[in-house]
This record gives structure tokens, sequence and C-alpha cells, in this order.
């Protein structure tokens, strides 16, 4: 190759990744971000491709974002506590053929202490318990959980562990001078309800965006209701940080 046309060609390429380089350092001092860690967003892409208007709105801003986690932990605990007193004192009036305790003497204290013994000396079982208690009931019951922690800025990972906690709790301490703890709720509670509780999270925000309407504030209160003590319903979004 001659000398002179290898030496235009090397600057040519030169030129290119130079305008390549100012190309993206400029777009990503433009292109509006959905997190602090400055992740372009699906709908910022589409806009590029499409030629349509970027998005205007920014994340929501939790309360207590920056809380540390062992306070976050103490305040969701605080949530959990109320729930689970809640939910003792309903099952403690309902019929056999609901909770499936199925003793006549399961209130007396000789019965609850040999009960407790058993739960943490024997293995869980699989319950009988009705379809709609183990798979619609624990779940939300899970998802109550999770959002306990969500809902205060808390990772993905921190709520799902803290939802696995109370799950055993529930199970060996709250239910466990009444039945053996059962293998389906120590699973389905969890699980299910760590992804029913993300879903329900994701849900949460995504209304913020256009600020919430009455029925969707009820429905909050449904799916989501850590995330209305904790934060209400007043709407606060936070620009991207600049680079």
């Amino acid at each position: 190759m001659d000398i002179k046309v290898k030496h235009i060609a090397e600057r040519l390429v030169s030129l290119i990744i130079f305008c390549f380089f100012c190309g993206v350092s400029y777009s990503q001092k433009q292109l509006p971000l959905t997190t602090d860690s400055m992740q372009i967003s699906p709908d910022t892409v589409k806009s590029i491709f499409l030629k349509t208007e970027p998005p205007t709105y920014y994340p929501i801003a939790l309360n207590r974002f920056h809380a540390p986690v062992c306070n976050k932990v103490l305040r969701a605990f605080g949530y959990a506590l109320g729930l689970n007193f809640t939910l003792a004192s309903v099952l403690l009036v309902l019929p056999d053929n609901v909770t499936m305790w199925g003793r006549n003497d399961k209130f007396k204290w000789s019965v609850i202490g040999e009960q407790y013994k058993n739960t943490f000396t024997k293995p869980p079982v699989f319950d009988k318990d009705l379809w709609y208690i183990n798979y619609v009931g624990h779940p939300y019951q899970g998802a109550y959980y999770y959002n306990c922690m969500r809902s205060q800025g808390a990772t993905m990972l921190e709520s799902s562990l803290f939802c696995f906690g109370q799950s055993v709790l529930w199970e060996y301490v709250w239910e466990g001078g009444m039945e053996q703890p059962s293998i389906q709720d120590l699973i389905v509670t969890p699980i299910l309800g760590s992804l029913l509780g993300e879903l329900s999270n994701v849900a949460t925000i995504q209304m913020s965006k256009q600020g919430y309407r009455w029925y969707e504030k009820v429905l909050i209160c449904v799916i989501n209701p850590t995330y209305a003590i904790n934060n209400g319903f007043k709407v606060k979004h936070v620009p991207p940080k600049p680079f």
C-alpha cells in the first residue's frame, strides 16, 4: 500500500473513532435516565429510534431511602408485628374447618407448650389447609412483608430476606403453638410473596408518574399498604444526577 494512502486511511479511522466517542459523551449528558446508576430507560431508547419526545418524569423519591438498613428493618418489623398480631387474632376466632388446627384443647397452656416443643424438635409437614389460604393468603402476607422494606427504598435482596425471615417467624413462633410448621407456607410465602410484592411495588411507582387518582389510592391501600404508610400519596420525583 502506498505510504500516502496508508497515512490518509489512518487519519480517517482516527477521525471516525474521535467522532464516535464525542457522540457517546454528548448523548450520555443529554438523555434522561431512570435511576441514579445512570441506566438509559427503555422509553428513551424508543424515543431515539421513533423520533418521539423523551419522557419528562424522573424516579420517585421514597421516604427513608437513605436510612441505614438496620433502621429500615426495625421499622419494617413494627409493620409486620401489626399484621401478625391482627392475623393471629383473626385465626383464633375462626372455626376449625378454616384453620385446620382440629383440637378442642388447643388453647390449654400444656397443649400449646407441647406443640412448641414439637415445632422446634420435629421437621415441618405438608399441611392440609384450604387452597386459598395457602396460595392466596400466604402470597399476600409475603408481599406485605416484602414491601415493609421495599417501600422504604430497600433493595430487592434486602426485602426478600426480610420476607423470608418473617415467614419463618410466623410458622415457628406465631403459629408454632397451634400446629406444625408447613412446608408449603415456608416456600410459598417468601417466594411468591416477594414476586407479588415486587409487582405491586412496580405498579405503585408506575401510577405515580401521572399522579394518583382516587381509585388508584384505594388500590394501593389494598395491594401495597406499607407504601401508603411510608410515603403517602404526595408524588416526589428527583432529577437524575448530572455527570
